[in-house]
């Protein structure tokens, strides 16, 4: 299974996809229209491994916005095991950027609103 590592824990790059569908479902929990934070693209991802999550564990994705720029939105994660433990740490950066030119764009007005009820 491409999912798991030699160990049996799982790999690297699944931590990123499962922080990336707890930062989908954040958005679409608030902008479930998508006119406010779409289109984006991701600019960075950060990813500290703390504790190995297993082949069929549960485990739970905490995220926060911890910063807002001019075009972008930091996250933060926190990923704790079944058991509790932190599995990890990470952040990413999301660049809002213009449907046509797909060049950076600022937050609206609007968007900021939104995230001034989340910060």
């Amino acid at each position: 299974m491409r999912d798991l590592d030699p160990q049996a824990h799982m790999a690297n790059h699944v931590y990123v996809a499962y922080l990336s569908e707890a930062r989908a479902r954040w958005v679409r929990a608030v902008d479930p229209d998508g006119r406010h934070f779409r289109p984006s693209v991701v600019a960075d991802v950060h990813v500290k491994y703390v504790s190995s999550l297993l082949a069929r564990e549960a485990f739970r994705i905490g995220v926060r916005v911890a910063r807002v720029g001019t075009s972008s939105i930091t996250f933060g994660y926190r990923m704790l095991g079944s058991d509790g433990r932190l599995a990890a740490e990470a952040d990413s950066v999301e660049v809002m950027v213009d449907p046509e030119t797909r060049q950076p764009r600022a937050l609206s007005a609007a968007a900021r609103d939104v995230l001034g009820a989340e910060v």
